[in-house]
């Protein structure tokens, strides 16, 4: 699990870290660095099994993900982390040349037990994929084993990392079988329909708990099916997250409902109904990313469903103790749903800076949680035009 971030000049942070939970919750008003926060987890994670250039999602280009006010054209993405070989410091320094999505890594550390390791491959462009991607012949040359050891502690804490930016059109798109989408849903919410064939074919008893689960926060729905319908292919794992869309025989997603003789397809479901179903799925996947990132859970969902999302994530979490989340907000509903030790809060300085600060450190939370819900007390006390921006 990761326990502190540090990042520095990251887009629209200069220099700023936080402590993170096992779940926990980023919220401020808009261009206060939740998402900057975000992309720099996802980008140190990725490095573990990415490129460089692959390492940041997004579309961007040049210099674009460096801080405006840097006046080096270099990031720098630090964590501490916690795995069952120990605590360990990672640290990245990612240089940028100004053309296309070109970048390549000008430093690359591991830190455990105070002994510093430089971890850069020959290739700048590519950190720890030289290392982890050895045949297991090579792995077991003695000449190997030290380079092997960094790579799987890095590997069995970090890799598999999702970013989560779904749309509820994307989700209810049939979707083509793919092999090497066997058990992955895009970070844009492509590949819902064969996501949950894979975990109906892999495990029914999980599924049923699924469908269960699902039929309790929505009543109406008997079951769910999938059907054959002409459907899309996209390629897997995109770091810009493009959905290029080819058509291919596929499935789609249909609720069965109660009292009815006709099937609810998911083109035509409530967008709250695909949202809540992903998230669903994702708490039964046989191994779910060990670290998970999601912007604005309560998208297209009820204010009084929000719990709900939360508490998926949380079973999430229960049922996968290796799994972290961190997930960004502009709903108190959401807000509510965590402790303060769980939630920090992004906002600027007069001078532009960001800083991040955990709900748990301000005085004036801890005064008012006896009275307030810590989403009054967020959009009341720190933010009170805060309520505005959540219904944008």
């Amino acid at each position: 699990m990761i326990t502190q971030v540090r990042i520095t000049n990251f887009k629209a942070i200069r220099s700023a870290a936080v402590d993170l939970t096992p779940i926990h919750l980023l919220i401020g008003p808009n261009d206060s660095g939740k998402t900057s926060v975000l992309e720099a987890l996802a980008a140190i994670c990725r490095s573990v099994d990415h490129s460089a250039p692959e390492s940041f999602v997004g579309r961007w280009q040049g210099r674009e993900l460096v801080n405006a006010a840097a006046e080096m054209q270099l990031v720098e993405i630090a964590i501490t982390a916690v795995s069952q070989q120990g605590t360990f410091d990672y640290r990245l320094e990612a240089e940028f040349s100004g053309s296309g999505r070109d970048t390549r890594w000008s430093a690359a550390e591991i830190n455990v037990d105070g002994e510093n390791k430089s971890i850069l491959s020959d290739n700048p462009q590519h950190t720890l994929p030289w290392y982890s991607r050895l045949s297991t012949q090579h792995a077991k040359r003695a000449e190997h084993r030290p380079e092997m050891s960094w790579a799987t502690l890095l590997e069995t804490a970090i890799s598999g990392c999702w970013y989560l930016r779904w749309t509820a059109r994307n989700l209810a798109l049939p979707t083509a079988l793919n092999p090497d989408r066997r058990f992955r849903l895009e970070g844009n919410g492509f590949g819902l329909p064969t996501l949950i064939d894979d975990l109906l074919n892999y495990d029914r008893d999980s599924f049923s708990a699924l469908e269960s689960e699902f039929i309790e926060i929505f009543p109406n729905v008997k079951s769910i099916a999938l059907v054959q319908q002409q459907g899309f292919n996209s390629p897997v794992d995109q770091a810009d997250d493009t959905l290029s869309l080819q058509p291919s025989p596929g499935k789609q997603v249909v609720f069965r409902l109660k009292n009815s003789n006709r099937d609810l397809p998911a083109s035509q479901a409530a967008e709250g109904m695909l949202y809540i179903l992903g998230y669903l799925a994702l708490m039964y996947l046989p191994t779910p990313p060990r670290v998970l990132l999601i912007e604005e859970p309560e998208n297209g969902i009820h204010p009084h469903r929000v719990g709900d999302i939360v508490r998926i994530l949380r079973g999430l979490v229960a049922r996968h103790p290796g799994t972290q989340i961190v997930l960004t907000s502009h709903s108190p509903y959401l807000v509510d749903a965590f402790q303060p030790n769980e939630v920090t809060w992004c906002h600027r300085e007069p001078s532009g800076d960001v800083v991040l600060t955990r709900l748990d450190t301000l005085p004036e939370v801890e005064r008012s949680l006896s009275i307030f819900s810590l989403g009054e007390i967020w959009t009341g006390e720190l933010e009170p035009s805060s309520s505005v921006e959540a219904t944008e």
